[in-house]
């Protein structure tokens, strides 16, 4: 694809082939935010960063509050000390490692979960082992990290769930019984009420799901009308510039590409430019009738494009039966070589010619020239034009160069 960058620093581009309208979808279409799931529909990174600010918060509040311990369980602060070093910290370290290194999202979640479980359970134990007051701040401090991870840890949904549950069904476990065998069932009204703290926090969640889901689905029709309206200004600017019949570019595409040549920073020597006309074509017209010569036409158009070097190389219709094609960065010999394979392309399709007696095909002549320092592509196909009338003169079916 070839680029003529003009004085004002837009870009034109110049292409034989036309773009498929897809290929103008923007970035972040509707393919892609499909392939994420509802509530991790934000990027990947994003919802990995949220998970591990959250095990750095957990890790944070067990390691803070090891002097709180030793104030106020006595003998029961060494095994604190072993429980939040030795259970709750490797599980922390372990979620943050996958949170890093693994792109496995049920792992991912699996070790946060984990990790939170266990500092509810720690929490719980540690507060059967204090004295009152100070045992109910624990059970209260373990019913504010169940709270928390629910709304907080950014996990999926059904994770979310599976968590808060087990949280709870530990919590009751150890303060129902408060670590006494047999069992005694103490403390209900302290599960009762975590029970409906995470109740509470589940529903802030949901409710925080919704909405994430709404805004995304926004997202995705914001993102799917993008998408249709860039093709279909794709399809309208490709319309404009196109030639109905032919299928190459037309006469409006050329003079946008003449202005931005003008205006170009990139010089135009070594651009060879071919004038291309149909030998004897009102003749055809008039005798083999306007359909025939429209099929005539778009069969040497597509001889003239299949003869070309690269799709870089640009076929513009200039008139009713004119060809012209520019040919980037090509010297005389090249331009040359081009032009009379076209000419050959085209006498090689052996249109029978109705106004030229038995045996005539279809031909054109070709009139070649190269872009000289400084000038004008405008100029350089007027040169071109009279070398085309020159190959016509000279007996047509041939390049003049």
């Amino acid at each position: 694809m070839s680029l003529l960058t003009s004085s004002d620093g837009s870009n034109f581009m110049a292409s034989a082939d036309q773009r498929a309208p897809d290929e103008y979808s923007p970035r972040g279409d509707r393919a892609d935010i499909a392939s994420r799931g509802p509530w991790t529909d934000a990027p990947r990174h994003a919802r990995l960063r949220l998970q591990f600010r959250w095990l750095v918060a957990v890790a944070l509040a067990n390691l803070s509050v090891l002097a709180i311990d030793q104030q106020n369980l006595g003998d029961g602060f060494s095994t604190a000390v072993s429980l939040r070093l030795f259970v709750v910290t490797p599980l922390v370290l372990i979620g943050l490692g996958i949170n890093v290194w693994s792109r496995n999202r049920h792992l991912q979640s699996a070790a946060s979960a984990a990790a939170t479980i266990s500092l509810v359970v720690i929490t719980s134990l540690l507060g059967q082992w204090a004295q009152e007051p100070i045992a109910s701040r624990y059970m209260m401090a373990a019913q504010f990290a169940i709270f928390a991870a629910a709304v907080f840890a950014s996990l999926p949904w059904r994770a979310t769930q599976i968590m808060t549950a087990v949280a709870i069904a530990a919590y009751a476990l150890i303060v129902t019984g408060a670590l006494q065998f047999p069992r005694t069932l103490v403390n209900l009204d302290l599960v009762g009420f975590s029970v409906l703290i995470a109740i509470l926090a589940l529903f802030i969640r949901k409710q925080e799901e919704l909405r994430m889901n709404e805004i995304l689905a926004m997202r995705r029709i914001d993102a799917a009308r993008t998408a249709e309206l860039h093709k279909a200004n794709a399809r309208l600017s490709q319309l404009s510039s196109t030639d109905a019949l032919t299928g190459v570019f037309n006469r409006r595409y050329l003079d946008r590409f003449t202005e931005n040549w003008s205006t170009s920073l990139v010089p135009s020597l070594g651009s060879g430019v071919l004038m291309i006309d149909v030998d004897h074509f009102k003749l055809f017209n008039d005798l083999g009738g306007h359909a025939e010569g429209d099929r005539c036409l778009q069969r040497v158009a597509a001889a003239i494009r299949s003869a070309l070097r690269s799709p870089d190389d640009i076929v513009v219709r200039y008139g009713g039966e004119e060809f012209v094609v520019i040919l980037p960065a090509a010297d005389r010999s090249e331009a040359l070589a081009v032009a009379e394979r076209l000419r050959v392309a085209v006498s090689d399709l052996q249109i029978p010619h109705p106004g030229l007696g038995t045996g005539a095909v279809v031909t054109v002549s070709i009139g070649t020239c190269v872009a000289t320092p400084g000038e004008n592509i405008t100029d350089t196909i007027e040169r071109a034009d009279k070398l085309m009338y020159a190959a016509k003169k000279g007996g047509r079916n041939r390049v003049s160069a």
